[in-house]
């Protein structure tokens, strides 16, 4: 099994948190972690570009169902961008669910699962997005 993004998570007890980045020179927060601001190019003694870990639940921003997919994954799935407190924006696979559930400004939460399967038929995990009821 292969986890690609593997350190951009951590798992607590409240569930599977991003791992993200802040610029203490103007504020912003990335997904993923970033060396340079691209906000105000800080880097280096200018600012510190602090690790910071975001909410375990987001809400869904806008989604997509795959029905063409590469060989290595498993359509139909949803793919969506999730809006999380601290103002960033990620795009990840939403678990399997029945499509017409899936609604604009729902709440979603992090969790680890399969993404697809890699050459030798080994499941690839990675962060994605489960509705909650």
């Amino acid at each position: 099994m292969s986890y690609p993004g593997e350190g951009f998570w951590s798992e607590e007890k409240d569930g599977l948190h991003l791992i993200g980045s802040h610029c203490t020179k103007c504020g912003q927060n990335y997904f993923p972690p970033r060396e340079i601001c691209p906000e105000c190019f800080a880097k280096g003694v200018e600012a510190k570009i602090e690790p910071i870990q975001l909410s375990s639940r987001g809400k869904l921003y806008s989604y997509s169902i795959v029905h063409v997919a590469p060989k290595r994954f498993n359509p139909p799935y949803g793919i969506g961008y999730v809006d999380f407190p601290e103002k960033v924006r990620v795009l990840g696979q939403l678990t399997t669910c029945d499509p017409k559930q899936l609604k604009v400004d729902m709440e979603v939460q992090a969790e680890l699962g399969r993404i697809a399967v890699d050459e030798q038929g080994n499941e690839v995990q990675s962060y994605k997005f489960r509705p909650i009821d």
